[in-house]
């Protein structure tokens, strides 16, 4: 995958969605420089932050595909659809999934991530990148945190409870 033709597959989308680059970041939880650096190629959201991408901007994660990504998203959708419950379907638009409690997470980059707060208890938290990460009142619980990256992340009033970390 080529990160500007992804890029530029991000902009397309949030583009039809009618929102700015500031508003995609903040229904991420991520900072707009990141989506910005997304959108000109510099740099790819990691495979979580880019399945949370797709449900945002309603496209399926083949969107973001060379080969898949010209296929027509909207009917798949439309398909889906007809075989949800209607209050079912409003939840998912409303409710964001951004609970990685209990996943490996070795190797991902959340740097500038926003309002995790307790949704990463029992998580292994490994060679991790927090870099400008706003984590105050995060609750790790039951994790293993180990050789991550936290260089001006904001930690503050956040509680570290039964959590084994090494540097």
């Amino acid at each position: 995958m080529e990160s500007t033709m992804i890029g530029n597959k991000i902009v397309l989308a949030r583009k039809k969605m009618n929102i700015s680059q500031a508003q995609l970041a903040e229904s991420m939880f991520v900072s707009p420089q990141a989506v910005g650096k997304w959108e000109r190629g510099e740099s790819m959201p990691d495979i979580i932050t880019l399945n949370r991408l797709a449900e945002l901007l309603e496209v399926d994660l083949n969107y973001f595909s060379e080969r898949f990504g010209n296929q027509t998203n909207e009917k798949r959708s439309e398909e889906m659809n007809i075989h949800c419950e209607p209050e079912y379907t409003e939840t998912i638009k409303k409710k964001p999934s951004w609970d990685l409690s209990q996943q490996n997470l070795t190797g991902s980059d959340f740097s500038g991530l926003k309002n995790l707060h307790e949704k990463l208890s029992s998580a292994n938290i490994q060679r991790c990148s927090f870099v400008g990460s706003d984590l105050s009142r995060l609750i790790l619980t039951n994790n293993h945190v180990r050789n991550c990256d936290f260089s001006n992340s904001d930690i503050s009033y956040s509680q570290i409870q039964k959590s084994m970390l090494s540097n």
